[in-house]
């Protein structure tokens, strides 16, 4: 089998604030997933040549775009951090390796990066400096997730191409933002794809890719199929050695039944899958598959704060939060296969609340909300809408008359946003892709949806909003984290947000296959095959 063009190395620890790494070109038999707690995979007797060179995997929808700038959800998440690379990706421990960057300097205002030598599209075309910046420019004045990478602040960027440099200032100090540029939704978008936005969108733009796979097939509605580039791309150098190779080409089939797809890794159909539910528990003891569970998604309700509006009043808050128990709604929501939530972000990421002791504890009997009218907005999405159901059900016990209606996912945030009077509390299902804490409080903190911003409440919230700032600006992790701890503390007396549970996951493995999950976050970039 011809081998890829990739980096091989066992690299150091990367410091928080600088990495250096190098830029070489060599075969793809060094690469594999790092043998740690954090992965998943058993791996077969075989010889190095390998009995494959393919990795079947699934999709549970079809991406709804391949266009970093215009793509949300999952699958598009998944299929856009194949095709794009980004200057920087996730390493453990919340550290950074270099994809594009082979070296980088970060500080809450100032970002730095010199990019590896030999890196082209996948039309050829050289990615400098200036190409980097002209893709970055666009992701800060159209995508939607500019405030998880850059903040308030409108980015400068600068190229020299001569020095191979991209630099990055921001007028607002903003932490956050080397987390931000790891999302696949920071990827570098090659001149053809940012020529072509339409085309992009579509996939159909090869030179638009900046990663180490193309598009080589798509069929809506049954199979992404990607295949590794020749030359062109460099694979980051994680921290810890990896074992194992990648796959010259990944195959999804889509399919939303977890039983479906549970059933394919029995079968021998699928190679890799992230199952969810009750068939996570068809693997448990099976020495034929490697499984790690992770929080795929966080669960909190929150309440619309408009003048006017019930909810508005932190003691009607405060009453609901009491006639809530978590325990009851995990067991709704995930059948009992989650957890209750600490806080409204999974506790793998950095300086999330640990305190089940803070939130308020159930109290029926304190929960005074008797003839409270309110509606309840939610979605099918998880355990088809029991954990709402039980809330409604729950309220309604305690004296409220409150009115539960469901609406489809896609449809969630343009209900919540344009119409602010049509609900009073909701339940928030966060994928969080980039690993902040930042990522759920813009739920409600921050710029509200009147105002361009994803904060739903109506509440803008100064004073937490001045908290996140002096975080933000804050380059000593303990100290930061000191400050975010307060934050939520305050957050949960008031009752802005109840925090209910996570929805687990498990990525499972088939024998002669691994992969990983980092930061909490499961990525298609690590999946290898160790026959």
């Amino acid at each position: 089998m011809p081998t890829p063009t990739a980096s091989t190395s066992s690299g150091g620890t990367p410091s928080r604030l600088r990495r250096r790494g190098a830029a070489l070109l060599a075969g793809a038999t060094g690469l594999a997933l790092a043998v740690t707690g954090c992965t998943t995979g058993n791996s077969a007797d075989g010889g190095a040549e390998g009995k494959t060179d393919t990795i079947r995997s699934t999709m549970i929808a079809n991406p709804n775009s391949f266009n970093p700038l215009t793509s949300s959800g999952v699958p598009a998440t998944m299929a856009n951090s194949l095709l794009y690379a980004t200057l920087l990706v996730q390493d453990d421990n919340h550290t950074f390796a270099g994809d594009l960057a082979s070296e980088w300097e970060l500080s809450p205002t100032r970002g730095e990066f010199t990019l590896r030598e030999g890196a082209t599209c996948a039309d050829g075309t050289q990615i400098t400096a200036s190409v980097v910046k002209a893709s970055l420019d666009a992701f800060a004045q159209k995508s939607n997730n500019k405030d998880l990478v850059f903040g308030p602040s409108e980015p400068k960027i600068s190229a020299d191409d001569a020095a191979g440099k991209v630099t990055i200032e921001l007028d607002t100090a903003w932490a956050d933002m080397g987390q931000g540029l790891s999302m696949p939704e920071s990827g570098i978008i090659c001149p053809a794809g940012l020529k072509d936005p339409e085309g992009t969108t579509a996939g159909k733009v090869e030179g638009a890719f900046s990663g180490p796979y193309t598009l080589a097939d798509y069929q809506p509605g049954v199979n992404v199929e990607f295949a590794l580039r020749d030359e062109g791309y460099t694979w980051p150098e994680y921290a810890q050695p990896f074992e194992g190779r990648v796959a010259k080409t990944i195959k999804y089939s889509v399919s939303s039944d977890y039983n479906s797809i549970a059933n394919g890794l029995l079968t021998n159909q699928i190679d890799i899958a992230t199952v969810l539910g009750e068939p996570m528990e068809r693997f448990k003891d099976d020495e034929k598959f490697g499984t790690e569970r992770f929080s795929t998604a966080n669960l909190f309700m929150v309440f619309n704060e408009r003048k006017g509006k019930p909810f508005a009043d932190p003691e009607a808050r405060r009453a609901v939060a009491k006639a809530v128990d978590q325990k009851a709604f995990v067991q709704a929501a995930t059948n009992g296969l989650g957890a209750p939530a600490t806080s409204f972000v999974s506790e793998s990421v950095q300086c999330a609340n640990t305190d089940a002791a803070l939130l308020s504890p159930k109290d029926a009997d304190l929960a005074d909300i008797k003839g409270q009218a309110a509606t309840l907005v939610g979605t099918p999405a998880v355990g088809k809408g029991a954990g709402n159901t039980y809330i409604a059900q729950a309220l309604n016990e305690a004296g409220a008359d409150v009115k539960l209606r469901s609406v489809d996912t896609a449809s969630l945030f343009t209900e919540l946003s344009t119409k602010p009077d049509s609900w009073d509390m909701t339940v928030v299902n966060l994928v969080n892709i980039s690993s902040t804490l930042y990522a759920g409080l813009s739920r409600f903190t921050g710029p509200t949806t009147e105002d361009g911003g994803r904060n739903i409440t109506g509440a803008k919230h100064e004073k937490f909003l001045a908290q996140v700032g002096q975080a933000m600006a804050e380059t000593d992790e303990d100290k930061r984290c000191a400050i975010y701890q307060d934050l939520q503390e305050g957050l949960f007396q008031d009752a802005h947000v109840v925090p209910l549970g996570d929805v687990s996951a498990q990525l499972t493995t088939a024998q002669g296959f691994s992969a990983r999950v980092i930061n909490g976050i499961s990525s298609a970039r690590t999946m290898r095959i160790t026959d």
